[in-house]
């Protein structure tokens, strides 16, 4: 039988299967439609048939059914009529293939092979737009790597086939399950989100949520990729694996900020090399103890951009390594728009795509970003929500945004209520937090900000297992 090529198709002599085409469609015609119809569709929709003809009778077929009209050949023809392609499916072609009369009883048999035929030729496409951006060197291959990842995707969801919405009962049943399940974990002492490593941050927002965009912003100098290790630290000891995406800093420079937080030894020693016996003792002991087993993974490329870093992140998510991302920091990815769009664009559809990672891979995603210069102008320095910088989207899209601030830095002395001077101090403060209440919390720090602790703590103590492998 000769089929008309579906011309979105740029490859010729693609996959088909004609005669379970008309099989299947000669079953909708012969038998009314709607049994068949409701067996077939979780499998095919109208872009699967390779014959735009039939592809043609099974959306008037469907929008039949979603009439509640009877599918004849009288009304499928009135219906392909008013969807204006009644001239390239004529009422005797209709008829001719209603008139082969096959057994309803193969119809999702026929439709698995047509479906079977449509996967086989969006796989050939999607490998032959591949090759063709491959080759194009004005593209980013992290663009083109993750469309090809997404282009892939579809074709498995497309495979599986749609999942049946959840009904409310069973949402409800679902929701109270989770409900239950933080009752126990608040009854036994336990975190009910991934730790912030703060308790009286802890506390305000219940740890980091998978789905969320935490906004950590800052200006220069503050203290923010401090903090920033500090929740990745904890995170990994709550055996949470953390990617991190440093566009500032190396990983041997990440690695040494971590090793100076865990041990008696200042970042500047292990900048110069100035150490001693009973200090390098405690550096292998902080490394070794602690730090070596952390499920924390670095990755320092100064020039990448959203694309690859969403291929990273669902990489090492298939991978069970991915359970948290922080992002250090959002003004320096590098753009992928080729000059096409200006810089507050750029910016926006940045974090709009960290909040989809989130949301994607049920993850915490912790972005850092800059502030502008105005915090400065102002008489408290304490930043506001206008003070993100380059772009309001930001703001939009995260769940919570988070200032880090540090008065002593400005050089604003606070006291005590005994009237001493407090040194080391800072504030997160919360300006935005969708799900939970805003406001402010105090933490402490060492002179060097590598260690962060809360704000009435004395000491810092973590005791772990001696395993040192060095």
């Amino acid at each position: 039988m000769k089929t008309s090529k579906n011309i979105s198709s740029p490859i010729k002599g693609m996959p088909n299967a004609p005669e379970a085409e008309q099989a299947l469609i000669g079953a909708l015609l012969g038998f009314g439609g709607g049994k068949v119809f409701d067996a077939i569709s979780p499998d095919v929709n109208k872009e699967m048939f390779y014959d735009s003809r039939y592809s043609g009778i099974y959306e008037a077929v469907q929008n039949l059914i979603a009439k509640n009209k009877p599918c004849d050949i009288v009304s499928v023809t009135s219906e392909i009529r008013s969807l204006g392609k009644i001239e390239e499916i004529p009422p005797h072609f209709i008829a001719d293939t209603s008139s082969h009369g096959y057994d309803s009883s193969h119809a999702v048999e026929h439709a698995l092979m047509v479906k079977q035929k449509y996967l086989q030729r969006k796989a050939i496409e999607l490998s032959h737009i591949l090759q063709q951006q491959a080759y194009d060197d004005t593209e980013d291959i992290g663009d083109v790597l993750f469309k090809a990842g997404n282009g892939l995707e579809q074709l498995q969801q497309d495979l599986i086939g749609k999942d049946e919405a959840q009904s409310f009962k069973d949402i409800a049943v679902s929701a109270m399950k989770g409900i239950e399940r933080k009752m126990g974990l608040f009854a036994s002492g336990k975190q009910t989100g991934i730790t912030t490593g703060l308790q009286d941050l802890n506390n305000r927002t219940s740890g980091w949520r998978g789905g969320e965009l935490v906004v950590l912003a800052a200006r220069p100098a503050m203290g923010k990729t401090a903090i920033s290790l500090h929740f990745t630290k904890s995170a990994a000891k709550q055996g949470i694996p953390v990617v991190v995406f440093s566009l500032e800093m190396d990983s041997n420079s990440l690695f040494e900020r971590l090793i100076a937080s865990e041990s008696n030894v200042h970042p500047n020693k292990l900048k110069s090399g100035d150490i001693n016996q009973e200090e390098l003792q405690d550096i292998y002991h902080a490394a070794g103890n602690t730090l070596y087993n952390l499920p924390i993974s670095i990755d320092d490329n100064a020039s990448i951009n959203m694309g690859y870093i969403r291929s990273i992140c669902r990489l090492l998510h298939r991978q069970g390594k991915c359970g948290m991302v922080i992002i250090d920091y959002l003004q320096l990815i590098a753009e992928s728009s080729n000059g096409q769009r200006n810089r507050e664009q750029e910016i926006s559809r940045m974090s709009r795509e960290t909040k989809i990672i989130a949301k994607e891979l049920n993850v915490p995603v912790i972005l850092l970003s800059q502030l502008n210069r105005e915090v400065d102008k102002r008489q408290d320095k304490k930043p506001i929500l206008a003070d993100l910088r380059e772009s309001g989207a930001i703001e939009q899209d995260a769940d919570m945004v988070i200032f880090v601030h540090r008065p002593e830095y400005y050089g604003i002395s606070l006291k005590d209520s005994s009237g001493h001077e407090i040194e080391n101090y800072g504030e997160l403060i919360i300006a935005k937090h969708r799900n939970g209440e805003v406001g402010m919390v105090k933490f402490k720090h060492n002179g060097t900000l590598t260690k962060i602790f809360d704000y009435d703590m004395r000491g810092y103590v973590d005791v772990v297992p001696d395993n040192n492998p060095f």
